[in-house]
């Protein structure tokens, strides 16, 4: 997406995802669609058909540890749709951002500038096709659970294991109502989880490129100040291209806040449901050979670990910045510019990094924090099992 036109056509797609969801974001920023509607009530069906199935298999517990493994998914998507809806017109505002003070700006803009846009956009469509590949794949292929279940044990199994209340599914109705309900539930989740993630992996994505392009300036300004003769250079191309440089810096700072405070609790979620689907999982695996187990260990622990992935190279970017900024040989501007010189290192010395709503940073630090108790845990398991 080095052009506006290469971003709108990927913006295209997700606008039509939204669509189908029920989660208007960009051509109507917070209004609710009759798809939202029939999303409200498939998820409120399925909480009850959760908590119906739990109560009627309370004697059972792995059966009910079974059960409970799709609600840590179930409750993550649930509440980023929420906060979809009430920070709709923050989503369109990094939008326009993007579109008018990127990209539409820096389009034909130098060789280093559209160098940046190149490489983001060819990372960003590799990210649109795994994101849109990989969970396809796994829904197709977990589809055929049932089948693989009645091939090998002869058993008629649903999709999950949630029971739609006063529906038997060991009858041909029951079990046809059953499978339409998973199976639809099971679409539009994976649309959900398709569009919150790689709308996260966007908005950082052009963050790291509005990073980038501050870097280019500041470098442009460096090669200015270390010319022989800088007093033949006229002082108000120096003052333009410093004036430049503040602006960018600033876009670039207040860009990351805004996705930080958007996508903030968005993180806090993901972790908290993806670390308790996990211990859950690894339950399952030390206590049952229950197979599909394993699709939702992977389709989790990958997730999670994107999102760490994402934020550290976020962090990475800013450090980045900063190193630029304390190597530029800031002695050799004019005074004027020296004291605003110092203004910019005080806010870069302030924090900028993605969290998960301040709890903790999203980073490969976090990440092998967070790798370190499940492996704790998981161990603790199994030496109970043993």
């Amino acid at each position: 997406m080095a052009t506006v036109e290469s971003f709108q056509k990927l913006l295209k797609s997700l606008i039509n995802c939204s669509k189908v969801i029920g989660l208007e974001i960009w051509t109507a920023p917070g209004k609710l669609l009759p798809a939202s509607y029939f999303l409200f009530s498939q998820v409120l069906v399925y909480y009850i058909s959760t908590v119906y199935t739990v109560r009627k298999y309370s004697g059972d517990t792995l059966h009910v540890m079974k059960v409970l493994i799709t609600l840590g998914t179930a409750v993550q998507l649930s509440i980023k749709f929420f906060i979809g809806l009430a920070k709709a017109n923050k989503f369109k505002l990094l939008t326009n951002e993007i579109e008018v003070d990127l990209l539409g700006r820096f389009e034909n803009g130098t060789a280093d500038e559209t160098r940046v846009l190149k490489r983001t956009g060819r990372i960003l469509w590799l990210l649109f096709r795994i994101s849109t590949i990989y969970p396809t794949v796994g829904c197709v292929a977990f589809m055929f659970y049932p089948l693989i279940e009645y091939m090998i044990n002869g058993a008629v199994m649903p999709l999950f294991l949630y029971e739609l209340p006063y529906t038997d599914f060991s009858t041909t109705v029951g079990y046809i109502m059953t499978m339409v309900f998973q199976v639809t539930l099971l679409a539009v989740g994976t649309l959900g989880a398709v569009l919150s993630d790689f709308s996260f992996f966007m908005f950082a994505m052009y963050a790291m490129a509005r990073a980038d392009i501050f870097i280019v300036h500041l470098g442009e300004l460096e090669t200015m100040l270390n010319e022989r003769n800088p007093e033949e250079k006229l002082q108000s191309k120096l003052r333009e291209q410093w004036i430049v440089c503040l602006s960018d810096h600033q876009q670039t700072t207040n860009f990351l806040n805004l996705i930080e405070d958007v996508f903030g609790f968005f993180c806090l979620v993901q972790v908290v449901m993806g670390v308790i689907a996990l211990c859950d999982g690894m339950l399952l695996v030390a206590l049952t050979d229950w197979y599909p187990t394993y699709c939702f260990l992977l389709a989790m622990f990958t997730q999670m670990s994107i999102y760490f992935v994402i934020g550290h190279f976020v962090e990475l970017k800013i450090d980045d910045m900063y190193n630029k900024v304390i190597s530029m040989p800031w002695y050799k501007l004019p005074l004027k510019e020296q004291k605003e010189f110092t203004l910019l290192m005080c806010r870069q010395q302030r924090p900028m990094m993605l969290t998960a709503c301040g709890f903790m940073t999203m980073n490969f630090e976090t990440y092998m924090s967070v790798l370190r108790v499940l492996y704790q845990f998981f161990v603790m398991i199994m030496q109970y099992v043993g």
